[in-house]
């Protein structure tokens, strides 16, 4: 529905995996470290990771190349008792591995807000209201000033990602308020801070055939549909900590 002229991703040009974090441009974006393991498991997490990229000299066997290269771990999607379709994992999940993306039609401006069917929105980059998220993901990118704001640099215009009507096996993962996924920014094909892709990580050791499940964070109240009515919507997690309300 409209064009977007993403930034350029800005490589390093490292010839040696990256090895040696301190002159790895890419690393450096990361705060001067490569944030993942040997085994591609995320060992220092971040508002938003830079990966390294196509623009980049490193192969693609390179340490920090995790994400990109799509789903490793055999899931499956399956029918719940109480919250629809699910997804779980046919074998043990090590903590901090790489699962999926969320996958679906980018949307900016009001067009969310249009839409009817809200279970399947995903609010992106840095359309969070909270400054200190913002200030987060911006400062350890090096070409962008400290005196600039967040809003000088990306805009007033936030993205969403609906994965209602087109989407990935991203779109079967159910809530929790006790999840064991979580939702990471990650950069590595451009720069551009306003829409990274969202990649799911295991926040926990996850055994074989438990429900993948990551927090979708909606705040209570504010879900609206079309003709601007709150709506509501119970949680049927199962969780202890169960809030008691998804929406």
């Amino acid at each position: 529905p409209f064009e977007l002229t993403k930034k350029r991703h800005q490589g390093c040009d490292c010839t040696n995996g990256c090895s040696d974090s301190a002159s790895c441009a890419c690393a450096v974006k990361n705060g001067g470290e490569i944030p993942f393991n040997l085994n591609g498991a995320i060992v220092n997490e971040k508002p938003l990771i830079f990966e390294c990229g196509p623009s980049c000299k490193c192969p693609p066997s390179c340490q920090n190349k995790v994400s990109q290269h799509g789903l490793k771990i055999p899931l499956e999607v399956f029918r719940t008792t109480k919250t629809g379709w699910g997804v779980r994992s046919l074998r043990s999940i090590s903590s901090g591995s790489f699962i999926c993306e969320y996958v679906g039609e980018l949307l900016y401006g009001n067009e969310a807000d249009e839409r009817r069917n809200s279970d399947f929105l995903f609010d992106i980059g840095l359309n969070h209201g909270d400054e200190n998220f913002c200030n987060g993901l911006l400062s350890n990118v090096s070409d962008i000033k400290s005196s600039s704001s967040s809003s000088q640099i990306l805009g007033d215009v936030g993205f969403t990602i609906d994965a209602a009507e087109c989407g990935n096996i991203g779109r079967f993962i159910n809530h929790s308020c006790s999840p064991n996924l979580y939702a990471q920014n990650v950069l590595w094909d451009h720069d551009d801070l306003r829409i990274p892709h969202i990649m799911f990580f295991a926040a926990e050791t996850i055994p074989p055939l438990q429900e993948l499940t990551y927090d979708y964070n909606y705040e209570i109240d504010h879900v609206k549909d079309v003709n601007g009515r709150i709506k509501f919507k119970i949680c049927q997690c199962g969780s202890p900590r169960c809030s008691g309300r998804l929406y």
